[in-house]
């Protein structure tokens, strides 16, 4: 983004100060898509400020910045930017270096932030407006799934509209301060997976620093633990109440929203339907037929396992699960088969009904999906119904195998 040149030398000494805060207020999330007047107010409000600047009005631009304060009084931008009017307007402003370099470390966040936000305004919003993630194969029986982008700080909450993902919100998002890729207690990495919401704790039952509540996921999750992953308490929480938004890489290990989107984002979230959270290290933009075309083939491959399955064919039931990664590569494949093979020869019909809950393309890993289904199962010996979970992934051959059921 160009600025245009202020009218006097005394302005010309804000202006790389200027062409950081400018960048900062690409603010949280698009204004088109606020929730609250407060949130359609802040961004407008800010670039209002930097307008009267530009057009040599600062004494009209501290007005601004006067009534931008009061509306907001934790907007830290709010205030630099009175203070930078006053420097500029008392020519006490002799470097911009010397008022950065007091704050080097909090400019480097800064800087970071400022990416994050101008990546998503200059390039991922129009991809997000016309382009959906290709980890939403199947959004099933949730009416919204969470989904983030923890390289570019960038949360996205879409609704089913009947089976097709549609946007209704995105978010300025802060991560692990280590970054993503949760390995261990400890590493300050936020978790790639996915994952689902179970509960909401209140802000009065927390500390300050989690601002207006927080959602837990269920890190580590089945997957997680099969690699050994370690760690607990990741959340979906708010900003400490003395600031508007964190850096992009600050948390512990959670995901974080400012307070404003978190009150708006609670609105959608089901905890008794455990809304899912597909935390992505990036997203991968397809196109809605592209979408279609990818959910169409992996039901096919799913359909057709629940034929084997109700044919009576033992080996072309077993052959779709994978021999060498058979549950996580942690179960006895020869023992389980075989008790499979003992049970099938007393059948004389099996008929299964699936009714799929979701389906997601799993993060971070390479042609996997996790699918959630209800089963209804009845034979000539017995009958039940059951919440199922699987991992499906091609095997080298190009085979889609599945690598864990339960």
């Amino acid at each position: 983004m160009t600025l245009a040149m202020p009218r006097c030398k005394r302005q010309f000494r804000l202006l790389p100060i200027l062409c950081c805060w400018v960048l900062f207020q690409i603010l949280v999330g698009s204004v088109a898509q606020a929730a609250t007047a407060e949130r359609q107010d802040y961004e407008p409000a800010v670039f209002a400020i930097v307008d009267s600047i530009h057009s040599g009005e600062l004494n009209h631009a501290l007005s601004l910045a006067e009534q931008h304060v009061t509306q907001f009084p934790k907007s830290r931008i709010g205030h630099l930017l009175k203070a930078d009017i006053l420097l500029a307007m008392s020519s006490q402003l002799s470097s911009a270096d010397q008022a950065l370099a007091p704050q080097s470390e909090a400019m480097q966040g800064l800087k970071h932030q400022i990416r994050n936000r101008w990546r998503h305004y200059k390039h991922d919003s129009e991809k997000a407006h016309s382009l959906l993630p290709a980890s939403l194969v199947e959004m099933g029986r949730h009416q919204h799934v969470i989904v983030t982008d923890l390289e570019a700080g960038r949360l996205y909450l879409y609704r089913n509209v009947n089976g097709r993902p549609q946007l209704v919100r995105d978010y300025y998002l802060t991560v692990g301060a280590a970054g993503y890729g949760k390995e261990v207690t400890g590493d300050k990495k936020t978790p790639v997976g996915v994952y689902s919401i179970y509960e909401h704790i209140a802000s009065a039952e927390l500390p300050d620093r989690y601002g207006n509540g927080a959602f837990p996921v269920n890190y580590p999750n089945k997957y997680d633990r099969s690699r050994k992953r370690t760690g607990y308490g990741i959340w979906l929480h708010g900003s400490p109440s003395n600031t508007y938004a964190r850096s992009p890489w600050a948390s512990d290990g959670c995901f974080v929203l400012s307070n404003d989107d978190l009150v708006d984002i609670e609105q959608y979230i089901d905890v008794e339907a455990r809304t899912p959270v597909i935390l992505s290290d990036q997203i991968e933009w397809i196109s809605l037929d592209q979408l279609q075309t990818r959910r169409a083939n992996f039901l096919n491959v799913f359909e057709s396992w629940r034929n084997d399955w109700e044919s009576l064919n033992i080996e072309a039931y077993l052959a779709n699960y994978s021999r060498d990664n058979f549950n996580f590569g942690k179960a006895n494949y020869s023992s389980w088969a075989n008790r499979k093979q003992q049970i099938n020869q007393a059948k004389t019909f099996v008929q299964v009904d699936m009714d799929i809950q979701s389906v997601f393309a799993y993060p971070g890993e390479l042609d996997m999906f996790v699918v959630k289904y209800k089963q209804k199962y009845l034979s000539n010996n017995y009958s039940g119904e059951v919440n199922k979970e699987q991992y499906w992934q091609r095997d080298p051959a190009g085979q889609w195998k599945i690598i864990y059921e339960g």
